[in-house]
């Protein structure tokens, strides 16, 4: 779907889904009913911060964690994945990464 990181960039930021999306703080937040996953069960809402290369994910407890040197490759997966969103964080992102718990993403 797309040829380069700079393609998914552009479509992330592009004023097409601005119902769905937010961008706050140079973090771009998408909550999961707006994506075409599977209903999650603890997964509330995912962001992504380009420039850092950082991940959110909030979940529907209330926690928010971040984790460091996420690659763009792997929000794109998240966010276009019509599986489990819980089970892409179980398999890819915990413990794969450094990061911890932050205050609330939304």
């Amino acid at each position: 779907m797309f040829s380069s990181e700079l393609d998914i960039i552009a479509h992330c930021f592009s004023g097409n889904n601005t119902s769905q999306e937010e961008l706050i703080d140079g973090i771009l937040i998408k909550r999961i009913e707006h994506l075409p996953c599977k209903p999650s069960k603890s997964i509330d809402a995912i962001g992504y911060d380009h420039e850092n290369s950082i991940l959110y994910v909030q979940f529907k407890s209330g926690g928010t964690y971040r984790y460091f040197e996420t690659p763009l490759s792997l929000w794109q997966r998240l966010t276009t994945t019509t599986g489990s969103l819980g089970r892409l964080y179980l398999s890819y992102i915990k413990g794969n990464f450094k990061g911890g718990r932050v205050s609330n993403l939304i």
